[in-house]
């Protein structure tokens, strides 16, 4: 599903969940594609081509009852529900994961918000929250929206925060499965990161790139993997993530 921020003030971005086609962004004044939007123009031979295809058609037959568009999100996968048990789309246990993250971070760190209660959920979330206080890093936002009027995109940043050697740093939480005990990622996690970091940069005048670390979530063991990007991936990611935003407006804005 496409996403869509309202950038008129473009220092405070703000998500319009009305907008969910390149048609009705185009009638509003300055709404940008999000990140993620512009990277899927991109398709991948094997998931877009055969693994998708192949995944919808064995859901709709076993779930005939699902609209279309229910479906599509199954292919994502599915987790169970550490409380009821149940299959829940893996999209709604990651969700949930990155709000208790948010919540420690913001009432521990930034003043911000109720303590948070006890929960199964903090099982997957502490190791971050435990990360951020060994490591001596000063949180600065949660969910922090970035966006650029030169590549006209905009985009939502789970963690930043400064590093010991107090230098801006971005963190990205990605819940996932068969991690096999090391950081699953994919090159589509640094062009986000990385364009949301160049953004950052742009936007504070920084005279460097702050630092990328994907922080991948291994949904069986509760278990954190950090992955810190190069500079070399970064520089690379921003550029193809530039060439994404170019070509998603040349062609759907």
């Amino acid at each position: 599903m496409s996403h869509f921020y309202n950038c008129k003030d473009i220092l405070n971005p703000a998500f319009e969940a009305d907008i969910m086609t390149p048609a009705k962004a185009k009638k509003v004044e300055k709404v940008y594609p999000s990140v993620t939007t512009v990277l899927g123009i991109v398709k991948d031979a094997f998931l877009d081509s055969i693994y998708k295809p192949r995944m919808i058609t064995d859901l709709a037959r076993a779930y005939q009852h699902l609209a279309w568009q229910d479906v599509e999100r199954l292919t994502y996968g599915t987790r169970e529900h550490p409380v009821t048990g149940e299959t829940i789309e893996s999209s709604e246990f990651g969700t949930t994961v990155h709000k208790v993250i948010e919540n420690f971070i913001n009432h521990d760190y930034l003043a911000e918000g109720l303590a948070p209660s006890d929960s199964v959920w903090n099982e997957w979330a502490m190791p971050f929250v435990e990360w951020v206080h060994e490591e001596g890093v000063k949180p600065v936002s949660c969910e922090h929206i970035i966006a650029s009027n030169r590549i006209k995109i905009a985009g939502s940043v789970d963690f930043i925060g400064y590093d010991s050697d107090d230098k801006l740093f971005l963190a990205d939480y990605k819940c996932r499965t068969n991690t096999k005990g090391k950081a699953k990622c994919y090159d589509k996690d640094c062009q986000q990161l990385g364009i949301e970091a160049y953004m950052l940069m742009k936007e504070r005048k920084l005279d460097y790139l702050p630092g990328c670390i994907s922080v991948i979530i291994d949904c069986d063991t509760k278990k954190h993997h950090h992955k810190v990007w190069s500079d070399k991936e970064l520089d690379k990611g921003i550029k193809v993530a530039k060439k994404c935003a170019e070509l998603y407006w040349l062609l759907r804005m």
